[in-house]
């Protein structure tokens, strides 16, 4: 093996590749601190070709940071809002629920509490036609064909399903309403034997998205579930 050779692999054996070089900056940050000529020749591309010095490209980083951060940040606020409404509205609708004596009433308290809530634009209670609900009266009683058809994950899986719908959806769930109603929330009303279904409507079409927390808009049916359970048993 001649020099050349030798002095070559040696120097191959001890050249700084670009993973260890990353963490030694990674472990000592402060590395450029006194460095001022070092940082001055670094530079890095820049989209539009030109190249930016290494100061200017972490100020864009940390403005790109900032950016996510306040964008994140505006999501939990807009959630935590969203979750705060909903509390309020389900306090005030088990304390007027507390107050009925029957099905029907139960089922009229609930949605003219409801219609008076921010957000909603229109509500619906619809029990399943069953022995114990044929005789209810001033109530909605429908079978359970029509949103089995359209809805057969809500039956299913019964949990609340929130999504857009069309006008003929719309003014079957909301025939009080029109069909201006463009997306729903549709609370099963029961887990083991589901009684119906709460359907809560808004004109917006990306109101109610799959996107949202139902865990209160759960809570208000199984609520309903356990009262209406109590008046027909």
């Amino acid at each position: 093996m001649t020099s050349e050779t030798s002095a070559k692999q040696n120097k191959e054996k001890s050249a700084v590749t670009a993973e260890q070089v990353a963490q030694y900056l990674q472990e000592n940050p402060d590395f450029f601190i006194n460095r001022d000529s070092l940082l001055a020749e670094i530079t890095l591309p820049h989209e539009s070709g030109k190249a930016i010095s290494l100061l200017e490209r972490q100020v864009k980083v940390l403005r790109e940071r900032s950016i996510e951060s306040r964008h994140t940040l505006n999501t939990l606020l807009e959630n935590a809002k969203y979750n705060d409404q909903l509390f309020n509205v389900t306090r005030a609708l088990i304390l007027a629920l507390l107050m009925e004596n029957d099905v029907s009433q139960i089922a009229s308290a609930t949605e003219a509490n409801l219609n008076t809530q921010p957000g909603i634009d229109a509500s619906s209670v619809i029990l399943f036609s069953s022995d114990d609900l044929n005789n209810v009266e001033n109530t909605r009683i429908e079978s359970a064909d029509f949103l089995q058809d359209v809805f057969p994950t809500l039956i299913r899986d019964r949990k609340t399903l929130c999504k857009n719908i069309e006008k003929q959806t719309a003014n079957f769930l909301f025939p009080h309403y029109g069909t201006g109603v463009r997306s729903v929330a549709l609370c099963p009303i029961g887990r083991d034997r589901m009684l119906g279904v709460l359907a809560i409507g808004n004109k917006a079409q990306d109101y109610f998205n799959a996107d949202l927390d139902t865990m209160f808009l759960d809570f208000i049916g199984e609520v309903l579930e356990s009262i209406i359970l109590r008046k027909i048993n």
